[in-house]
Formats: structure tokens, sequence, C-alpha cells
């Protein structure tokens, strides 16, 4: 009996969370807070490295349904990008495929800068020649430029 009645408690919150929808625990920034991003550009495209912590009741979320299901967190965090590809998530760290995100002039790309969905502690810009650029407390990117090498 004891047994129901904990996988009934369990069942029950993990509906409560089901019904949080993401995009407005985003708007609010409560349940997770990005500490780093980084955005190694590789030609038109860029990875984005997100390090990230959860509030407890987030931990409890990915605990009981699994990291996937931030998934659309983190599409909500890069909306203003076209083409996102989530491509690992963990329970502090998520990877992402940004397509698209710079355009060729010449020798060199252009990355016009985009709002992101919440607020970045650490913003790091890793370029192809290995050179980086560190924003703090942000909520965008930056226009850029750089080469292919």
């Amino acid at each position: 009996m004891k047994s129901l009645t904990s996988i009934v408690i369990l069942l029950t919150a993990a509906f409560a969370l089901l019904m949080v929808p993401s995009s407005a625990a985003i708007e609010n920034e409560h349940y997770m807070h990005i500490d780093r991003m980084v955005m190694t550009f590789e030609k038109s495209d860029a990875i984005v490295d997100i390090s990230y912590d959860l509030d407890p009741f987030a931990k409890v979320y990915v605990l009981l349904l699994g990291s996937r299901n931030l998934e659309p967190t983190f599409k909500q965090i890069l909306i203003k990008f076209k083409e996102v590809e989530v491509i690992e998530i963990g329970y502090d760290h998520a990877t992402i495929l940004l397509t698209n995100v710079s355009r060729q002039s010449g020798d060199y790309y252009l990355h016009d800068s985009h709002e992101l969905g919440t607020s970045v502690d650490i913003f790091t810009f890793r370029y192809p020649d290995g050179s980086t650029q560190q924003l703090e407390n942000t909520r965008s990117t930056q226009n850029t430029f750089y080469s292919e090498t």
C-alpha cells in the first residue's frame, strides 16, 4: 500500500511539472540559470555549448522525465535563430547546432546580433582562428565578423 501511495505522489508531481509551460519559465528565469555559453563558429554555422544550473524543482523534473524534456527550453533561449538542432542535453550542460548564423562576404563571415531568450553570465565567441571574445551578463550575441581560418 505504501508503494502505491508513493507512485501516486510521484505521478501527481510529474503531471504538475508537465503543466508548467517552458516558455513561461524562461521568461521568468526562475528554474534555469545560464552560467556560461560558448559559441564556436564553423564557416556559416555555430556550435553552442551551454552550462546551466537548475533549481531543485527542475532537477526533480529532469530526474523523473529525463533531460531531453528540456529541449523546448533551449529552443526558446535561442528562438531568434532560424535553424536550431539540439545535439546533446545533460544534467548541467547542452550542445546545440545553429545552422546559417553567419553569411559569407568575400573572405569573411558576418554574424548579425541575435537576442537571447534569457540572460547569460559569460558568453564566449570562439572564432575559427582560435581567438575568443567574451561578454558578461548579456541577453544577446553581438555583430561580429571572422575569417575561415
